[in-house]
């Protein structure tokens, strides 16, 4: 073959190469990049909402007992949209929820109450007398952890008819008990991501996904902090970019129930 002829030809196999391979990067979103869910995981992780400066792992180290409270009236809706969700998180993080009837035995409280009640149910539940923070806000999770940073008690709070007013009950539901999973803060700068308020998300995203993946890694241990957690998850975000579990966390993340009874 000569000189020119072979040029020509390796002109041709780059070209193949460029349409095979383009269509593929044309259609990734910002959000499926490595470095992306790298810097996601420690915005929404390692920052919180109301605390100021990097903190450690947060996490669950075994299972959650959970008592569902309606001090207003019951509802059958709200049973289940708790039970489709930590359905959904049992998936994602490998975490046992036990369902208690006694709210003595649980770790984990979620109340549905009203607006009129809503900041002294929180300063009840959070055992914080200072819930100025949540005068704006439509629903409000706060846990404790141990000194190593084992999360040992959560509760969540929903004034059902402020959150239904603003369209957001189901959104609350989603959004508090994820959080309470070990992912406090809310970052604009995330998305999509229920964990950003300017989102019109109401359901767990491919992002959310991967990042409560990642905190319940085994290798990810309460108390790390971000220049350990960073070295871990790593290499397993990138494995996942090259095996397609990133290109697949859109889909495969709507598996819970929600998402069919919302018609995602």
């Amino acid at each position: 073959m000569s000189h020119s002829y072979w040029r020509l030809f390796q002109r041709v196999v780059l070209l193949g190469v460029c349409l095979t391979v383009m269509p593929v990067m044309a259609n990734q979103q910002a959000w499926q990049s490595p470095d992306y869910i790298v810097d996601a995981f420690y915005r929404i992780a390692f920052q919180s909402e109301y605390v100021q400066g990097e903190q450690g792992v947060r996490k669950w180290e075994g299972p959650i007992r959970y008592h569902v409270s309606h001090p207003i009236s019951e509802s059958q809706l709200h049973d289940d949209l708790v039970s489709y969700h930590l359905s959904h998180l049992a998936t994602l993080t490998g975490i046992d929820f036990i369902p208690t009837t006694i709210a003595q035995r649980a770790n984990l409280t979620i109340m549905f109450t009203n607006h009129e009640r809503f900041l002294d149910d929180a300063r009840k539940q959070f055992a914080n007398a200072d819930v100025s923070p949540l005068r704006d806000a439509v629903c409000a999770a706060n846990f404790r952890v141990n000194k190593h940073g084992a999360i040992r008690y959560a509760a969540v709070v929903i004034p059902v008819d402020l959150a239904r007013s603003k369209g957001k009950l189901v959104a609350c539901v989603v959004e508090e008990l994820t959080q309470v999973m070990g992912l406090p803060n809310d970052d604009d700068r995330v998305f999509p991501s229920i964990f950003n308020d300017r989102t019109p998300q109401q359901l767990l995203t491919g992002l959310d996904g991967l990042l409560l993946r990642l905190l319940y890694l085994d290798e990810i241990e309460a108390g790390q902090d971000w220049q350990t957690a960073q070295a871990i998850i790593r290499p397993v975000v990138e494995q996942w970019a090259r095996d397609g579990t990133i290109d697949n966390a859109h889909r495969s993340v709507k598996t819970g129930e929600l998402y069919r009874l919302l018609g995602w």
